[in-house]
């Protein structure tokens, strides 16, 4: 399930093996893990679901030191994907340009995508690194702009704003959707099918389903199991692949056909297990250390 290394001096135990269709079986790979930047640790929004909703840090980057640890995880072939993420990384955008600038310094081909709620959205065309990002991930839990400022509770990116972003680049599928199944919200098949013809319309690329993971009383009180939502009989097309990651979470596969003729790629994911024996990513923290996971283990 895991194989030990050794990081700055550290001996930890890493994710070594793929998701699989079988639970019960699983197949080794060359040990490759995602790394979190988190350049800042506060956000604007107030959603009921985050467990870190009142931290307001907007951190200390030291890029001097991301880029070594950058450096060090690259010559050692440990990174998969990287992701620039918070807090709220678009607080701070100037920040997040030089991050994303330096990431590419360091990494010419490395894959990288920006986690935002979608605060100052239009603002992203602005960044140095715009053609070479390869995704930004827009929370947006609700298809009706109004329903969706309702859970964030303060503004967020607008219909408008996708349109505006769309409009404004030249990798149209650079922009994705990632949506928290919310009980009242989008927590039926009705709901999804909805919420894809709103994305299709928009020319999304792909959208993302995910249930909240139980980690205070709002999220275990409207928790929707994604398997009660995503049935193989009832969507449309019934082309779904199911993975599982052991016991700790499982995820669907699938492609949305609208009623316009338009493709859309989705995945539903749902964490089982929040605790592990070992570490699934490493995430660069906006007081720079460099973890095991959010929350764990410190390695420098």
């Amino acid at each position: 399930m895991y194989e030990e290394i050794e990081i700055f001096g550290e001996k930890i135990r890493i994710k070594n093996y793929l998701c699989s269709s079988n639970p019960n079986k699983i197949k080794r790979q060359n040990a490759k893990l995602n790394l979190y930047i988190k350049i800042n640790d506060a956000c604007n929004a107030k959603c009921e679901f985050c467990s870190n909703r009142d931290m307001q840090d907007m951190g200390n980057i030291n890029l001097e030191k991301l880029e070594y640890v950058l450096d060090y995880l690259n010559k050692r072939n440990l990174l998969n994907r990287i992701s620039i993420t918070g807090g709220e990384p678009m607080l701070k955008l100037d920040l997040l340009n030089k991050v994303a600038n330096l990431i590419f310094k360091v990494i010419p081909n490395a894959m990288v995508t920006i986690n935002t709620n979608g605060f100052n959205l239009r603002k992203v065309v602005n960044l140095d690194s715009i053609n070479k990002i390869e995704g930004i991930h827009i929370s947006r839990h609700y298809y009706e702009d109004e329903l969706n400022k309702q859970i964030f509770k303060m503004d967020v990116a607008t219909k408008k704003d996708i349109e505006y972003v769309m409009s404004n680049v030249t990798n149209k599928k650079i922009l994705r959707l990632n949506c928290l199944l919310i009980k009242d919200y989008i927590d039926k098949p009705e709901e999804v099918e909805k919420y894809l013809e709103f994305a299709s319309e928009l020319g999304i690329f792909r959208v993302g389903f995910v249930s909240l993971m139980k980690v205070n009383d709002y999220c275990k009180e409207n928790y929707i199991n994604f398997n009660s939502v995503f049935k193989k009989e009832i969507m449309n097309p019934k082309t779904i692949a199911h993975f599982y990651d052991m016991n700790i979470c499982e995820c669907i596969n699938g492609v949305y056909i609208s009623k316009k003729g338009k493709f859309v790629e989705w995945y539903a994911r749902m964490t089982k297990e929040l605790n592990c024996e070992y570490s699934r990513q490493f995430v660069y923290t906006s007081d720079n250390k460099l973890t095991t996971g959010f929350g764990k283990e410190i390695i420098i």
